[in-house]
């Protein structure tokens, strides 16, 4: 009736917080997990296409050497879809997920270890003014390699590493901060800057089992932000010099301050070769206190990488890299 209807509606309003309790209706709320399910879509989408962003000043490859962390956000996207039991967020987070696995998947899984090496190498960075550089000098010689390759080092640690190593590896080359040491003859020697200005590489032929192997001995220019003009020229200059290489073996070692999923690599690695880690992980090499990016590398030509691994921290900030050769 019209006079029930109007005493009703003076009650409802004579009465306080009776509207307010009122649920508000369920198609004005915004559906549960939309925002983790955007995100969840853009980490996916920045994956498949961090290529296309512009590289200032470095900031991209920055980014791009830390791009296998990326699981992390999508650990705490998929705890977010999880506690709002939304259907879009998961799917948002599976897509990421997918798109993750897609591309570090298989380098996460241990590489299958085939047959036996002819010949090792082992190669880090000493840091520049470690006391205890002759001491990591010594353990990695322990490991028995044929080959080590060293990084950063100084007037006093060179000194101290050739007294450590010379006597059970008797052949070596030295060029500024770089030097590898050898059990077999090396000869052809050669000193280069890498477009730097400066010797911080060198190249050596080796006679390594099966026959002459070309060496690369280098050290990059390190990346800062906003100041990565010196390593990338330097990777150009050594793309040109190894794609105008006509070694039928050749091996490129040390610490590149490249990751591996650093745009910068791309170049490179149409050339060369690395095979993923023989144990679980992706292989970091820095720091070494927590490794959060593969900044040292060993890329082969004509040649199988056997096994590759990634060594205990010793003392310097670098960890090292042991690779079997053949």
């Amino acid at each position: 009736m019209p006079g029930s209807s109007r005493r009703s509606r003076r009650v409802l309003s004579e009465r306080p917080g009776i509207i307010d309790r009122v649920p508000v209706s369920r198609s004005r709320r915004r559906p549960r997990g939309v925002l983790t399910g955007i995100a969840a879509l853009a980490v996916a989408a920045f994956l498949l296409w961090h290529g296309m962003l512009p590289d200032l000043g470095g900031a991209a490859s920055l980014v791009e050497s830390f791009l296998p962390w990326a699981f992390a956000l999508i650990a705490l996207l998929a705890l977010s879809a999880l506690f709002r039991l939304s259907l879009f967020a998961g799917l948002g987070v599976a897509a990421a997920a997918a798109v993750w696995w897609s591309l570090f998947g298989a380098a996460l899984l241990p590489a299958a270890t085939v047959g036996a090496p002819a010949f090792t190498v082992v190669s880090e960075n000493l840091r520049a003014g470690n006391p205890h550089a002759a001491e990591i000098a010594r353990e990695l010689a322990a490991r028995d390699p044929d080959l080590i390759a060293l990084q950063e080092l100084d007037q006093t640690s060179r000194d101290a590493v050739s007294d450590a190593l010379d006597a059970d590896y008797p052949y070596s080359a030295i060029v500024g901060t770089v030097g590898l040491w050898s059990t077999h003859p090396i000869h052809d020697e050669q000193r280069l800057d890498l477009g730097l200005g400066w010797d911080r590489a060198l190249s050596v032929d080796v006679d390594t089992p099966g026959g002459t192997t070309r060496v690369y001995a280098v050290h990059l220019a390190s990346v800062r932000p906003g100041e990565s003009a010196a390593r990338d020229e330097m990777m150009k200059e050594l793309t040109s010099t190894v794609a105008a290489d006509d070694a039928a073996r050749l091996l490129v070692v040390g610490d590149f301050n490249t990751a591996t999923t650093d745009r910068t690599l791309a170049p490179l690695f149409a050339e060369l070769g690395e095979k993923a880690d023989s144990e679980l992980g992706l292989g970091f090499t820095w720091p070494s206190a927590f490794p959060a990016a593969r900044l040292d590398h060993a890329l082969v030509r004509g040649l199988s990488t056997v096994s590759s691994t990634v060594l205990p921290a010793n003392g310097s900030d670098h960890r090292g890299i042991e690779v079997g050769l053949r």
